[in-house]
């Protein structure tokens, strides 16, 4: 469902980043800590989506907030940065998103954020400290310098409120002059995951990561090979495996795509194998399910009847819908000559 919502006040909350504090939608304000929306944007007249993470906490009753991060080049959100203004409405999704956490009071959180991977840790933070008074956060920040970092005097003052379950440890790879009490000065590294687990592991920590991919597998492999089950580990990918190209080619060739059920009755087309299904349905004139196109919300997900697809990448579907045979037409290519697949 897509749905417009009107924004009511924009903050500025580094140089490159910003905040859109949205109206209270019925649509979108039920959203859980940890989720996103997906921006549906007309630039210049093409459809361009984009998944941006709510900042703010719907159990302590915050409007929905969206914080986004500049890219250097990049078309949404400098168009979003540049082009809005209070009063105007965006198109969107409802709320997306298994980046969440269920209340478990008395628990022991490692957080690992990298630049604008802290916007959903954020919400969770907020969450988690109000809800359960017995758990204990520890969160790893990594940013350029000092005035990158996203929400520092929020989570300063966040720190000061509950400073006997909140510990927060800035990594800055560059000082800008800033000297901060609770930031060091070089790049997170498994030593510092060793430090923690030496401190906490008989508590049978949890994790949650957000961030560059290289951040991300560097904390994930440390936490896995430290001990911490990988179930235990939640991690949001913000860069998805961009729409439908492979990248590196194969030979050409053609596979030809059967997908039943698709409003009530089956369509066929073929397939280019250097693209995703999705974007060879789009080509071949089918609008098929879709939102994101990066693999992060699961709205083209369809069985596997037969054939080989392989997925590149996958955020979206769990563990049991995989054994069930689902898989994403945006990030699946196809390997066979035939597929048949069935919403």
């Amino acid at each position: 469902m897509q749905v417009q919502v009107k924004i009511e006040q924009i903050i500025q909350e580094t140089r490159d980043a910003f905040t859109l504090v949205l109206e209270r939608h019925p649509q979108i304000e039920k959203y859980q800590s940890g989720q996103f929306l997906n921006f549906f944007l007309d630039i210049n007249r093409e459809e361009v989506v984009r998944q941006y993470s709510f900042s703010t906490s719907s159990y302590l009753n915050e409007k929905p907030s969206i914080t986004i991060k500049r890219v250097p080049g990049g078309l949404a959100s400098n168009y979003l940065g540049d082009q809005l203004n209070p009063g105007d409405s965006i198109e969107v999704s409802t709320p997306n998103g298994r980046f969440i956490t269920s209340t478990k009071n008395g628990r022991q959180i490692l957080m690992v954020a990298g630049g604008s991977g802290i916007t959903p840790l954020f919400s969770i933070l907020k969450t988690i400290l109000a809800s359960e008074p017995n758990s204990i956060i520890s969160l790893f920040y990594a940013n350029r310098n000092a005035d990158s970092i996203i929400f520092r005097n929020q989570l300063d003052s966040l720190e000061r409120q509950h400073e006997s379950r909140l510990k927060v440890t800035h990594f800055l790879s560059a000082n800008n002059n800033k000297t901060l009490d609770n930031a060091i000065y070089r790049r997170l590294n498994p030593k510092d995951f060793q430090k923690y687990m030496d401190t906490y592991w008989k508590q049978n920590p949890e994790a949650f990561i957000c961030g560059p991919d290289s951040m991300m597998k560097m904390s994930q492999d440390s936490l896995i090979n430290l001990g911490v089950p990988a179930e235990r580990i939640k991690t949001e990918a913000f860069v998805g495996s961009g729409f439908g190209e492979n990248i590196i080619d194969h030979e050409e060739a053609f596979t030809e795509v059967i997908i039943e059920n698709f409003n009530g009755a089956p369509v066929t087309f073929s397939a280019n194998r250097n693209q995703s299904v999705l974007k060879s349905a789009f080509n071949a004139g089918f609008r098929l399910k879709h939102s994101c196109q990066e693999s992060m919300c699961g709205a083209c997900k369809v069985r596997l009847l037969s054939g080989k697809l392989n997925m590149k990448t996958n955020y979206a579907l769990p563990d049991d819908e995989l054994d069930q045979g689902y898989v994403l037409l945006c990030s699946g290519f196809p390997e066979s000559d035939k597929l048949e697949l069935s919403y």
